[in-house]
Order: structure tokens, then sequence, then C-alpha cells
């Protein structure tokens, strides 16, 4: 399985940076999984949980918007902040 590189950021720290095999994004059109070699992408977030699965571990973060960068092997995430520590 392929693995990409996540960070998610706000204007003042870095809340996770994780190699993920997976991660749940809530996109302004809807939530969408990204997968290693994802095709490029960058859009809004709405209010919600990005859920990510780091060496088999789940972990959590809820955004209240911001964009997220996807590229084939990261995800940048700039989240508006909201109840941003990871779970």
């Amino acid at each position: 399985m392929s693995h990409i590189a996540l960070r998610i950021l706000t204007m003042t720290k870095v809340v996770l940076e994780a190699r993920a095999s997976s991660v749940m994004i809530p996109g302004s059109e809807g939530d969408f999984e990204v997968l290693g070699n994802h095709a490029p992408l960058v859009t809004a977030l709405r209010p919600g949980r990005i859920a990510a699965t780091c060496n088999g571990e789940h972990k959590y973060v809820q955004v209240d918007g911001g964009f997220v960068v996807v590229m084939p092997d990261r995800v940048d995430v700039l989240a508006d902040p909201a109840d941003v520590t990871p779970r």
C-alpha cells in the first residue's frame, strides 16, 4: 500500500505531520478519500472532521474550513482553527 505525507496546519502551528495510508477530507463538494498516487487537486474545506489512518492508528482533526492541496505523494491542509487537536 502506498503512503502519503500529511500535514495539517493553521496560521500559527503545525497540528499534525505524519505518513498516512488514507485520509478522509470534508471537501466543499462532499467528503472524499485520498490514497497514495491520488490525482492533483485543490479544493476548499467545509466544517467537519479530517480522519487519517497512520500506521494502523486513526487520527482525527476537527476543522471549521480552509483549503487542501492534494498531490500524488502528499496532502497539505491549511485549516481554519476549530478543535484542531489530533485525537
